[in-house]
This record gives C-alpha cells, sequence and structure tokens, in this order.
C-alpha cells in the first residue's frame, strides 16, 4: 500500500523509566537504517536530551535536535515542533521521530495528537500500567472527542518476561480502549548497555534484542507506516471506535 504523506512517530508515557528514549532512539535507527525513507529525523522534547545524546551513539547520520517543552519553558518551542510537524506531514518519505518528555502539559499532549501514532512502551508492573493506562484514555477520550483515527495509540510491552500470559494480561488491562498490542521487547540488558558503549549496527545486530526489534519494525511497517490500520478503521466503522485491535506478533 503507497503512502503519500509523511509520517510522525510520537515515543510518550507520563512514567519515567519505562524505556521511552532508548526505544525512540532504536526506532529511528531502524528507521535509517531501513533506507526506505528519504529523511528520518529524531526531535528530543524532554529537557534532559538524553536521546540526542544516545542517537549519536547509535546513528550518528542521522539528524536530530533537542526542543524542551514543559512548564519551564516558553511557547516557542511548542511552536517550532509544530512547524516541523506540520512540515513533515507534507512530505511523502520523511519520518519524524518524537521524544516527549514525562509532564508535556495539555498544550503538548494536544500537539502529540497530531502523530499519525503514538507509541506507549510499557512494561507489565503496578508501578507502570495505571499511569499509563490514565495516559491512554486522555488520548484516547482527544480522539473520541474529534471523531480522529489518528493517532494510533500503539502498546509497545517492553521488559517483558517471554511468556505468552504476560502478552495476555497487557490485551485485557487496555482492554474496551482504541489501543494496538504491539510485538514485545523482552531483552532489558542491553537497554542498560547502550548507555555506556557505542552500538552502531554491526553490534546491535549481535544482541538478542535485535530479533525485538525487527519485530516492532515489521509491526509499525505494515500497520503505521503502509497505513493498513487506517484502512482497517475505513473498513470496519467508518469512524465507529472499535476496541482494542490487538495485533500481538
Amino acid at each position: 500500500m503507497g503512502t503519500t504523506r509523511g509520517k510522525i512517530l510520537t515515543f510518550a508515557n507520563p512514567k519515567g523509566g519505562v524505556g521511552k528514549s532508548t526505544l525512540s532512539c532504536l526506532i529511528t535507527a531502524m528507521l535509517e537504517w531501513s533506507n526506505k525513507y528519504d529523511m528520518v529525523q529524531l526531535i528530543d522534547a524532554d529537557k534532559q536530551g538524553s536521546s540526542v545524546s544516545l542517537l549519536q551513539r547509535i546513528c550518528k547520520n542521522v539528524p536530530c535536535s533537542h526542543y524542551p517543552i514543559s512548564y519551564e519553558y516558553d511557547k516557542l518551542n511548542l511552536i517550532l515542533l509544530s512547524q516541523l510537524m506540520e512540515n513533515t506531514r507534507m512530505k511523502q518519505g520523511n519520518v519524524l521521530v518524537i521524544d516527549t518528555p514525562a509532564r508535556p502539559g495539555q498544550e503538548g499532549i494536544e500537539l502529540f495528537t497530531k502523530s499519525h501514532a503514538i507509541i506507549v512502551p510499557v512494561s507489565n508492573t503496578m508501578a507502570e500500567l495505571p499511569p499509563t493506562l490514565e495516559f491512554v484514555k486522555k488520548i484516547d477520550k482527544i480522539k473520541e472527542r474529534f471523531q480522529k483515527i489518528h493517532p494510533h495509540i500503539v502498546i509497545i510491552p517492553n521488559k517483558i518476561h517471554n511468556n505468552r500470559k504476560h502478552l495476555d494480561e497487557f490485551v485485557k488491562y487496555f482492554d474496551n480502549l482504541d489501543v494496538v498490542i504491539g510485538p514485545p521487547i523482552h531483552d532489558s540488558s542491553f537497554i542498560r548497555k547502550v548507555y555506556l558503549k557505542n552500538y552502531e549496527l554491526e553490534r546491535i545486530e549481535r544482541e538478542t534484542i535485535f530479533n525485538d526489534l525487527i519485530k516492532v519494525m515489521e509491526f509499525l511497517n505494515r500497520y503505521v507506516m503502509n497505513e493498513e490500520l487506517d484502512e482497517i478503521y475505513r473498513i470496519d466503522s467508518k469512524y465507529e471506535r472499535s476496541k482494542n485491535l490487538s495485533l500481538i506478533k
């Protein structure tokens, strides 16, 4: 299925420590290494700016910028980020990945709902699941209010045991919400190592996490980048909202 517009992938979760920054950098690198896109770039909207430095250790040739947005900053970065998102959307073959702060504020959340997909990493712990659920409900209500199919909310089970029972628990936890459950990331040891050493493609390919990343990328390419999810929504209900399209691979 061909696409006629650029794509914006926003990684978001109000809970810190869920692997949001690491996964946003790894997916950005995988998009670049696929050689399918004219331009891939990363924006770090968190004041810490950790994604900018991390991406440079993984894939140095991807443009990345730091536009922190939170209550400590004025609205200039929000305006700049909004313009960049609009420019990306208008250019076929362009992909913009955004790593968000834990507390972007209401204006930030509304801006991120202009993405094609919001990707939400979370592990199956009670420290992470409840705040993630409340965040998803907030995005879901915005979509419902405006009768939008975008952004698609993609839950990525992260740092999860290789056990089907745990994946079934994810589906049950987010039941009756307009979300898609993607393939899980199992390996957590790599997350610690990547912050200490340079890891470009040849080294990452030897890590066990690489197989998980391939599955996540196949999922995103099929359902988000190639707009199969858009087509599912259009055929299924003409904006009558389906509950929990659980597409676990």
